[in-house]
């Protein structure tokens, strides 16, 4: 994880470059997923930031947002140095937030480069599309072990992150939205994706290129 000296205070950006804020209702699958690009390349950071208390309701998530990020008369020392030109991104599920996530998307807007990455029903379904074209043809009741069916050994962080380019493809290609959320069985990760993959990509082409 980055520590806070790695935030410089006054960024510039042609040299130290934009910066994802990323805040996920997982601690632990999201962020490995994220970081194995941090990993990889040099040309892109990536911040996971912490849950508070974990508090990892959509709600939850913007308040520890507009604490570790914005400065105000109430909050004089956020954790976090943020720039202009970075962005800032909720990664949840759908699963059993009803109107929080309402809640959530009508505070996002309030701020410049916040944004919101929902899955329906949670981040497996962004996983499942790394290596398949279409929706399942079964209902899925259990995504975590369903992954582990399709995909031997399930998904690997440590090096299955590198088919996003395929990923980007396969769930642009389902995504459909009522009511300003993702259908079942989609995921707006890819929007966030396809913003990461220009900066990766030359990385990402010489490991698969290996495994040829």
């Amino acid at each position: 994880m980055l520590t806070r000296n790695k935030l410089y205070t006054k960024r510039e950006p042609d040299r130290e470059g934009k910066l994802y804020f990323i805040f996920c209702e997982g601690e632990k699958r999201e962020t490995t997923y994220f970081y194995f690009f941090n990993r990889i390349a040099s040309q892109i950071i990536i911040q996971i930031v912490p849950l508070i208390d974990g508090k990892n309701s959509p709600m939850g998530l913007y308040n520890n947002a507009c604490q570790s990020l914005l400065k105000s008369e109430e909050n004089p020392n956020p954790s976090y140095v943020i720039n202009d030109i970075d962005e800032v991104w909720f990664i949840i599920d759908t699963d059993k937030w009803g109107k929080e996530v309402d809640k959530l998307r009508s505070s996002v807007v309030e701020h410049q480069n916040w944004f919101v990455g929902q899955s329906n029903p949670s981040f497996e379904v962004w996983l499942y599309y790394h290596f398949q074209k279409e929706k399942p043809a079964k209902a899925i009741t259990d995504w975590k072990n369903y992954l582990g069916e399709i995909v031997v050994g399930g998904f690997d962080n440590r090096k299955h992150p590198v088919h996003i380019q395929t990923a980007i493809a396969n769930s642009e290609t389902n995504f459909s939205s009522s009511n300003n959320q993702p259908n079942p069985i989609t995921t707006e990760v890819y929007i966030l994706a396809k913003k990461i993959l220009p900066l990766v990509k030359t990385d990402i082409d010489a490991i698969l290129s290996n495994e040829i």
